[in-house]
């Protein structure tokens, strides 16, 4: 696949911009995958004007004529071609999970095609001798959607399409590291709906992200990325009093209870959900709490289970692991693993780097023991292959231990026993608990997604993820 030279979508028009930042593959830093625009403010006042002109036209059709006109538009996303290998080349996730993610629009499309009805029919709050009061959902005008590098088109795809179902206009804000499949995916809809209805945008922070979240023609911010970067998008917004859904980091535990035997299934299901895209998801286990007398039970079974791992660049096709993202990130994974160690954790297997360090992020998983509850590598996101195991004296004691965090993404329980999960299930502090899975393959668009404390403000997917792009209007007729 040759170099790819992305253009934004504006006002209907796809535009290339003078300047051009480049977009290296993880797995051969030496390639540049495609360059994209660095905008600069003009292109996005142009962008927002358009954006508040395409909404206004847009709002006034039904919902339900809106899920349908979105709906339609899977097949234009679809007929994109080598769209999967790009992003394997720009994010280096494996193939497979390219495919996976590359299916959110059309699951979302779906979904939400199902749900707009909600948002035609008003409901009514009071009907009695006085009169009737009717609570309508209104669009809230321009959104700017902030998306991060690890699920490019996926995560785009959660707010754009209730966003536009909710008679909103968008404004896509990619990462600078994997912006290239988003800005393909969107481009291919440039004909689809009215010109400035939906818009992608990229450049520096300073020029663009900033301007974006601050800018007086947006109504709302929807940000998935770090906490810090969910801090600075929060006080941005908070200048012109948006609205702000924010997805944010995680620091998922996974609870074995003592009935759970420790198995193959077990450690298998436990490394999936661990190491999905290298590591680098937010929903992703980066803790594992086990009864004191399994510990060495289960680390030993995932330990046999990291020899089928096989780490290469995410188009081999024997490839079950591909490169970290960035060097930094594969650099902040190793000083976690050193730290650990140093506190007195062993790292049982993995850690090291492979192939040449100076081409491509490469690291072998690692599962650790020993670590320190107060450690970083047990109490931050590692956002990486490195997954500690802890130990726990009774069920209260290792929820105490998972929520003692500034995390509360989500968690699962791992147990045969659904009256002793459900109890655990709702004293963990979590926007979701699992049983016997745990988070990508065990979401649905059709459940509301979202964290607690650090983790997040609001909810994404399912009803409450469609409500959250409206705003109440509440008509009240009746007698003083």
């Amino acid at each position: 696949m040759n170099k790819i030279d992305s253009r934004c979508l504006i006002d209907g028009e796809l535009v290339g911009g003078d300047r051009r930042g480049d977009v290296y593959n993880p797995a051969d830093a030496r390639e540049v995958v495609g360059t994209y625009p660095l905008l600069i403010p003009a292109d996005l006042d142009r962008a927002v004007a358009a954006a508040r002109r395409a909404q206004r036209e847009w709002r006034r059709l039904p919902a339900v004529e809106r899920a349908a006109i979105v709906l339609d538009s899977v097949a234009k996303v679809d007929a994109v071609e080598g769209i999967d290998e790009l992003l394997v080349r720009e994010q280096g996730k494996i193939s497979w999970e390219a495919t996976f993610e590359l299916g959110y629009y059309e699951a979302l499309a779906d979904v939400y095609h199902g749900m707009a009805g909600e948002l035609d029919r008003g409901a009514t709050l009071l009907d009695d001798s006085l009169g009737v009061t009717t609570q309508y959902r209104d669009p809230i005008g321009v959104v700017a959607a902030i998306t991060p590098w690890n699920y490019p088109v996926g995560i785009a795809a959660m707010k754009v399409v209730p966003a536009l179902v909710a008679g909103n206009a968008v404004i896509v804000k990619p990462s600078p590291i994997a912006p290239l499949a988003a800005l393909e995916t969107f481009a291919a809809l440039a004909d689809h709906f009215p010109p400035g209805l939906l818009s992608t945008v990229t450049g520096t922070d300073a020029e663009i992200s900033a301007n974006l979240m601050s800018h007086p023609g947006v109504g709302k911010v929807t940000l998935t990325g770090s906490t810090a970067t969910g801090k600075l998008a929060a006080a941005a917004a908070a200048s012109t009093l948006k609205n702000v859904t924010l997805e944010l980091g995680g620091n998922d535990a996974a609870l074995v209870l003592d009935d759970r035997p420790v198995d193959e299934e077990l450690c298998a299901s436990l490394l999936a959900n661990a190491f999905p895209t290298t590591g680098q998801v937010c929903v992703a286990i980066k803790r594992i709490y086990a009864p004191r007398s399994r510990v060495e039970e289960l680390c030993e079974g995932m330990v046999a289970e990291l020899e089928h791992v096989v780490v290469a660049d995410g188009l081999h096709p024997e490839a079950t692991m591909g490169p970290l993202t960035t060097e930094q990130q594969r650099t902040i994974v190793r000083e976690l693993l050193a730290g650990a160690e140093s506190a007195g954790a062993k790292v049982l297997r993995g850690g090291t780097m492979l192939g040449d360090p100076d081409r491509g992020w490469f690291q072998q998983p690692a599962v650790v023991a020993g670590c320190p509850e107060d450690n970083a590598l047990v109490q931050t996101e590692q956002f990486g292959p490195a997954i500690p195991v802890q130990p726990y004296d009774d069920v209260e004691q290792a929820i105490d231990l998972i929520n003692a965090t500034e995390y509360g993404l989500t968690a699962s329980v791992w147990t045969h026993d659904k009256e002793r999960a459900q109890h655990a299930a709702r004293q963990i502090e979590a926007g979701t608990v699992h049983l016997n899975s745990h988070g990508l393959f065990a979401m649905d668009p059709r459940v509301p997604f979202g964290g607690v404390k650090h983790s997040g403000i609001g909810r994404e997917m399912g009803i409450e993820g469609l409500r959250a792009f409206t705003e109440s209007h509440v008509v009240n007729f009746r007698v003083a």
